[in-house]
């Protein structure tokens, strides 16, 4: 078994003091070239690597995290997120580290700018956040590059002022299910994507769904894709009035709300090809009932508790971070639905 080599032994090797050898690991204090020299062979001999969490513990080092997440109880689609924050806080509970998680209405602009803002005129060491709105993102980000401040965001990348984004890649999850609806309708025919009590113009996720899954019918002949946004207010209404009108035969939605056309389509008793985002309770119901095509599942869990663990690890550990880490597009259907749920 390897012997562990101490700070000591690298001593002992090198003919200097202990002191110098911490002067030469943290880089702090004079040291002479020839004991640099002595100590940088020791270590390269010994193959010694610090313990970064010792050290941290040793200088009662506290670092700060706050996490700005959707509220859950607005939409239960960031339920799974807030779950995977609350596990990985447990996990690193022992460590010198403070995480507080914050939430914003996700319908609401004001409210995440007011709380995310809020939170900046404190000491912070990382900070993790979804950015639904990518205007006020932009301030926030603005500030938060201003303060130096280690930056984590997940479900929606957000340019390269962010040191760490966990998540889909999303232009590419729209190619993926424009490929499951042609696959499911015949040519020709009309699809609608349709966005669902969120703004556009302002969700740069949204729009890289809807860009990804245009371009894939671009290449295509006989699909003609028609996009709806549709808000909270007389939701049931225009929709109905749009299905009427438009006689499409495809549904796309770039949000977890695809439960709503379910039941929008069921009220007008209509039946039409159905892919949509994320296992919500609904929406597995509708699967499993084959009024829902296709899921795609982003696995909010996963890309909360990586991107927390990415910037805990960071600090703690110095682990270098991943400016993208992409997850696996997954496909879900009535058949493998099951396996997602234990």
């Amino acid at each position: 078994m390897r012997k562990k080599y101490t700070i000591k032994d690298i001593a002992n090797a090198a003919g200097v003091s202990i002191g110098t050898v911490d002067r030469v690991l943290h880089n702090r204090g004079k040291v002479s070239k020839k004991a640099l020299l002595s100590v940088n062979n020791a270590l390269k001999e010994f193959n010694y690597k610090p313990n970064p969490i010792a050290r941290t513990l040793k200088n009662n080092t506290v670092y700060i995290i706050k996490v700005l997440l959707p509220d859950s109880a607005k939409d239960p689609f960031w339920l799974p997120g807030k779950e995977g924050i609350e596990e990985v806080m447990e996990e690193y509970g022992a460590f010198d580290i403070d995480i507080s998680v914050h939430y914003y209405n996700p319908a609401d602009s004001k409210s995440f700018l007011d709380i995310g803002f809020g939170l900046l005129g404190q000491h912070i060491d990382a900070f993790l956040f979804v950015p639904l709105f990518e205007k006020e993102s932009d301030l926030l980000l603005d500030e938060l590059k201003n303060k130096d401040i280690l930056t984590g965001t997940f479900n929606s990348f957000h340019g390269g002022t962010v040191d760490l984004y966990v998540g889909l890649d999303l232009f590419m999850s729209g190619r993926v299910a424009a490929k499951l609806m042609a696959d499911a309708l015949k040519a020709p025919s009309k699809i609608a994507l349709v966005h669902i009590d969120e703004e556009s113009t302002n969700a740069v996720h949204l729009r890289e769904k809807e860009r990804g899954f245009r371009q894939f019918f671009k290449e295509m002949q006989d699909y003609e894709v028609i996009t709806l946004a549709i808000g909270a207010s007389g939701f049931e209404q225009k929709f109905a009035a749009f299905i009427e009108d438009e006689g499409v035969g495809g549904i796309f939605v770039t949000t977890s709300k695809v439960y709503r056309i379910v039941k929008a389509l069921k009220a007008l008793g209509k039946t039409k090809v159905v892919v949509g985002y994320d296992l919500l309770e609904e929406n597995i119901k509708a699967l499993q009932s084959n009024d829902i095509k296709f899921l795609i599942h982003q696995s909010p869990k996963l890309q909360a508790s990586l991107g927390l663990k990415g910037l805990v690890d960071n600090l703690l550990l110095g682990k270098e971070l991943s400016k993208k880490s992409l997850l696996p597009i997954q496909i879900i259907n009535s058949e493998n639905v099951e396996s997602y749920l234990y």
